[in-house]
């Protein structure tokens, strides 16, 4: 980190980077980590958000979301007058020729992508368009293939005649949330789609320094990258939990396999690691959409649908190892330590524990949930499940384990591998633990006296 930031200081002092003003629309997970790099790196940053209550702890220098070292530099550039946040579109549109689209593009009922915070920021944009400057949009947010062709039209539509012009460009990100701010400073590569190629140029005055290849493409060609990576990866997880599943049928230990099979260079061991099935913002989302894509475009999706298949039925396995292991679940107590999809984040969206829950309630169990940095984002977007009789959401992860009758682990913060289980052990009624992310060193486990169950592991072999 401190090589990182020497170079980041010396990238500061560049005076053609001084010159460039950046605009930024949302400041959302992608809108906020990008401006904050940006403003980082030199760049005069300008970012547009309509929701107030965020806008507002913005401006006071606090970060709506947890994000590790987002905090800190969020402070640094708003404190280097770098950064700035403001209330009005017309601000970022009149004094910036770079503007990012960082807009939500969630999944709608039918699986396609809800484009309306697109069209609104393209209304938006086209309003306050100077018609003798040009202006270089820059879309960021995961949309489907064509969208940016689609973007320039409307925004044509919308100034009904008046003098423009505008180039898009498609630069989609590969944040991972919990590395958010590692990645945007240290990318794999750098995807620029342009149907412009006057617009190259403009583009990598703001690329050229980042420690990674820049590939120029299509816009096309881009969205589609974006969109394909993330299927990728969730493929590369529903067969390593596949794999895990025959690895109990055969009395393999899935932890021997995967890194056997990971050690080949061409396959490598990151997503390979088995658990209770991927979650998040991005992935269960960029499925549904390649999966109508392809039905749309008449192509037969089904490997995503088998990808698909995999990962909603990891909760149902899940459920059937913990039936197994408590015999009967009515009237047990059952901690679940991990609230987020994921460490490294306090995002819940399609958290496996959101699914879990009901399954459990229905059953009849009393659930006492811990998580690290989730709780507070839980209590607001399922306040029913805080009135609720028979669930107990703690901070603390020890009372979490009181009277417990079962441990069930679905996410990997490394504060579960540092507990104190020897105390864990005698303060539960009965020590069982179910470790759906295979995180916690089970030889040391077992020496305390819990029942210990893996993913990709048969019970015999445990």
């Amino acid at each position: 980190m401190v090589l990182l930031e020497e170079k980041l200081e010396r990238v500061k002092d560049s005076e053609e980077k001084k010159e460039i003003k950046i605009g930024i629309v949302g400041a959302g997970y992608v809108g906020l980590v990008t401006s904050i790099g940006l403003a980082y790196k030199g760049f005069k940053v300008l970012v547009f958000e309509k929701n107030k209550e965020k806008l507002n702890l913005l401006k006071k220098g606090i970060a709506p979301f947890y994000e590790p070292d987002l905090q800190k530099f969020l402070l640094n550039s708003l404190n280097s007058g770098n950064l700035e946040f403001v209330d009005e579109i017309s601000q970022l549109v009149k004094s910036c020729k770079h503007i990012y689209i960082c807009v939500g593009t969630p999944i709608k009922e039918d699986q396609t992508y809800d484009m309306s915070f697109l069209d609104a920021a393209a209304k938006e944009i086209a309003n306050h368009l100077p018609s003798n400057e040009q202006k270089i949009i820059i879309i960021k947010s995961t949309v489907p293939p064509g969208t940016a062709k689609w973007f320039k039209k409307i925004i044509y539509r919308y100034r009904r005649g008046k003098k423009t012009n505008i180039e898009i460009a498609s630069i989609p990100e590969f944040l991972r949330e919990g590395n958010a701010i590692y990645d945007f400073f240290n990318p794999n590569r750098i995807i620029i789609g342009v149907d412009n190629k006057s617009i190259i140029d403009d583009l990598t005055q703001i690329y050229h320094d980042f420690p990674a290849p820049i590939l120029i493409v299509s816009t096309t060609e881009a969205e589609l990258i974006k969109l394909a990576s993330n299927c990728f990866l969730s493929t590369k997880i529903s067969f390593i939990n596949s794999i895990s599943d025959i690895c109990e049928k055969l009395g393999c230990d899935i932890e021997n396999v995967r890194t056997g099979i990971g050690l080949d260079n061409r396959i490598g061991l990151d997503f390979l690691k088995p658990g209770i099935g991927f979650g998040g913002s991005c992935l269960p989302k960029d499925l549904e959409a390649i999966i109508s894509l392809f039905k749309e475009k008449q192509v037969d999706p089904i490997l995503f649908e088998a990808v698909k298949k995999i990962n909603n039925d990891r909760i149902t396995l899940l459920m059937n190892k913990i039936k197994k292991a408590l015999w009967n679940i009515k009237g047990k107590i059952i901690t679940i330590w991990g609230i987020s999809f994921k460490a490294g984040t306090d995002d819940i969206r399609e958290s496996p524990t959101l699914k879990l829950i009901p399954h459990l309630l229905n059953e009849g169990a009393y659930l006492v949930l811990y998580d690290p940095k989730a709780t507070h984002n839980f209590k607001n977007q399922f306040p029913q499940y805080s009135i609720n009789p028979n669930i107990k959401i703690t901070e603390d992860i020890y009372e979490s384990t009181v009277n417990s009758n079962l441990i069930v682990i679905t996410n990997d913060w490394e504060e579960y591998k540092k507990a104190d289980f020897f105390k864990i052990y005698e303060l539960m009624e009965t020590p069982i633990i179910i470790d759906g992310r295979n995180i916690i060193n089970y030889p040391e486990i077992l020496e305390y006296g819990f029942e210990y169950y893996r993913i990709g592991v048969s019970y015999e072999s445990t």
